[in-house]
């Protein structure tokens, strides 16, 4: 229920075999799809082993920060497959399927203790042939994910996802090429989706990309003749460089990799999990001009904004690195841009300002919509 996947109960309840005393138990049967009424992650997460492994399909929901409760299940689950695909007479099974939510940039009433992104550092030092970690924007690359999650075998498919209401950025037909190719520069959110760029603006996740389209449009707004593309990225391996065998299945070659995030130019990159994570993917591929906006391991019981700002997540902050950037290698006005970070720099203020007195999150940032770029 805490995940908000209560609609599932319009189709299934939970199974029970235990004595069901009606009216107080609630949603129980002697069947059902849904195994929810025990708060432990071993169990459930061995429950989904066995379910798999029986032949059938099955999704593991848990709270980010306490799916690593099991996260050593996971990788001992992981060596089993790789070994196992090893054996010709071995059946290839469905893959294990998680989802990480109730994630680490909003935790409403709960906070710093249930904040922890580090799932996806555990799964990215494994053999990736065996890996798939997506990180959806939206609900329409949430369900393009699910659909390739369903029907994969021999995988661990590990799927961050928000469990709340979103903005919606993609189409369902958009969604599915991002998906299938796991990351692709976005034409509305670009003004040189061709070409040669001043900047690269990225995000991994569903808060990431809202505060990275935010950043975008705050810098094209004062500086409109900034060339940049944006990428959004979904899946974490494609991005990937690792060294030995079975890494190999979807990792893009440098080539590739250089076109989406050209090595001579800034990338500022919203990212969901630890910053070292990214930092570490980039510097694989020899490109030293990343400007990493993830996870920084602070947080606290407050508002959902805050908690971006927190780690620098935020818009503001993003906002800033791109321009210093910019500035740095001489692409926009000295002058001008030392004015738009004074002004980020004074809306941050009032943003520290207006949570801690008045507990709440300040307009620009509540008010914001998106509008076509200049």
């Amino acid at each position: 229920m805490s995940n908000r996947l209560w609609k599932l109960f319009d189709k299934t309840p939970r199974q029970w075999m235990s004595k069901i005393k009606f009216p107080n138990d609630e949603l129980l049967a002697p069947e059902g799809r849904i195994i929810d009424s025990q708060l432990s992650e071993h169990q459930a997460e061995g429950w989904l082993e066995g379910y798999t492994l029986s032949g059938r399909v099955g999704m593991f929901a848990s709270y980010e920060s306490f799916l690593r409760v099991v996260d050593s299940m996971i990788v001992e689950y992981f060596k089993w497959i790789r070994q196992a695909d090893a054996e010709p007479w071995r059946n290839k099974y469905q893959s294990l399927n998680l989802i990480s939510t109730s994630t680490v940039f909003q935790q409403d009433h709960n906070g710093y203790t249930h904040q922890d992104p580090g799932m996806l550092t555990n799964l990215a030092e494994k053999k990736q042939n065996y890996i798939r970690q997506y990180l959806p924007a939206d609900g329409n690359e949430l369900l393009a994910v699910a659909a390739r999650a369903l029907v994969d075998r021999q995988k661990i498919n590990h799927i961050v996802a928000s469990k709340q209401p979103r903005q919606q950025w993609f189409t369902a037909e958009e969604a599915d090429k991002l998906v299938n190719n796991g990351l692709g520069i976005v034409d509305w959110a670009s003004t040189a989706p061709e070409g040669k760029v001043d900047i690269t603006f990225a995000s991994a996740g569903t808060e990431p990309t809202i505060e990275t389209l935010a950043a975008l449009w705050l810098v094209n707004q004062s500086f409109p003749e900034v060339k940049f593309h944006y990428v959004n990225v979904v899946e974490l391996g494609r991005l990937q460089k690792k060294t030995g065998p079975l890494n190999d299945d979807r990792q893009l070659s440098d080539e590739e990799f250089d076109k989406f995030f050209p090595a001579d130019k800034p990338v500022v990159f919203g990212f969901h999990g630890f910053e070292d994570l990214i930092e570490s993917i980039f510097y694989e591929r020899n490109h030293h001009n990343l400007h990493a906006h993830g996870y920084r391991e602070d947080g606290d019981i407050t508002t959902q904004y805050d908690m971006r700002v927190y780690s620098e997540l935020d818009r503001f902050h993003q906002a800033i690195d791109a321009v210093s950037a910019l500035k740095d290698n001489g692409v926009v006005d000295g002058e001008k841009a030392d004015d738009f970070i004074a002004r980020m720099n004074q809306i941050l203020k009032k943003h520290f300002k207006v949570t801690r007195d008045e507990g709440r999150d300040i307009e620009e940032f509540t008010d914001w919509k998106w509008s076509p770029l200049k």
